[in-house]
């Protein structure tokens, strides 16, 4: 029992960050510097922003004209965020790790995922991002491709990404051109999601906030930075461990410790931040 027990804090952080991942697969749309790095909340990451850059004839200035887009920075502050349990001795000793995994994964990974996308959806504001469309109750694959028009003009970088609440993606998924394609439609049948709309991948949102009637948006990589590192977690007699996604770079840390009372403390916590990037490329959908 000791054995699993010291063994924990890993077999959680590993189950944490893969739970927390398929909770976050939006955050591939954005701009992003995921580090395993230690860090602190208040700490400023400077995030590239890399727009569409257009080739030009060779001439008189050579190689010293610049051609591609404005290559600039956002500056994401970070904060710090946790999801702490408390567990009885006793059940840890009859059930172990399992116990603790099944309790706290889906718990923590939830949380830490909602702390994250809220700090995105607070940026989505008419006043960050001034480009919106009245698409009303519902959003048809018309508007989709007017609404890449607006990406289209303002130059917004690839990859792109609309991002929809339930209303509206689920409103696509019964689109008569979407649903009627031999191809698209079929794969829909089965899986029940669109994966990529006029060139765009298309995530829903289910808690995408509703302010200014916002009912989603398109956007281009460079329109919003994300960020993230892990804090410097060292409480005397605590275990630590840390867990970072291979594909994202993305990364959890738990600790775990037993307060004086016996009880098991089993935190996860991250450090997360995001801030506006290029203000043109994002167009925002709302219903009013």
């Amino acid at each position: 029992m000791a054995n699993s027990i010291a063994n924990a804090p890993s077999i959680l952080a590993e189950s944490v960050i893969a739970s927390l991942k398929g909770k976050l697969p939006a955050l591939r749309a954005f701009s992003s510097v995921f580090t395993a790095a230690e860090s602190a909340a208040g700490k400023t990451v400077q995030v590239p922003l890399i727009g569409v850059s257009t080739a030009t004839e060779f001439g008189a200035n050579g190689y010293l004209a610049q051609d591609d887009a404005t290559i600039t920075a956002a500056n994401v502050t970070l904060k710090h965020f946790k999801v702490s349990s408390r567990f009885s001795p006793l059940d840890v000793k009859s059930y172990g790790a399992s116990f603790l995994t099944n309790s706290f994964v889906p718990t923590a990974s939830n949380a830490l995922a909602e702390a994250c996308l809220g700090e995105i959806g607070a940026l989505i504001t008419s006043g960050n991002y001034a480009s919106g469309t009245n698409t009303g109750a519902g959003l048809t694959y018309a508007e989709v491709v007017a609404s890449k028009g607006v990406l289209d003009a303002a130059k917004a970088a690839e990859p792109r990404a609309f991002i929809l609440n339930p209303t509206y993606a689920n409103g696509l998924l019964a689109d008569a051109t979407i649903i009627g394609n031999s191809v698209l439609g079929a794969g829909i049948l089965t899986s029940g999601q669109i994966g990529t709309l006029a060139g765009a991948a298309v995530y829903q949102w289910n808690s995408l906030p509703s302010t200014g009637s916002l009912a989603g948006f398109s956007c281009g990589a460079d329109a919003i930075a994300v960020a993230s590192a892990l804090p410097m977690g060292e409480i005397p007699g605590w275990e630590v461990a840390n867990a970072v996604d291979a594909d994202t770079g993305l990364g959890v840390q738990v600790l775990m410790g037993q307060e004086q009372s016996g009880y098991y403390n089993v935190t996860a916590t991250i450090l997360f931040g995001a801030a506006v990037g290029r203000a043109t490329s994002l167009n925002r959908l709302t219903t009013a």
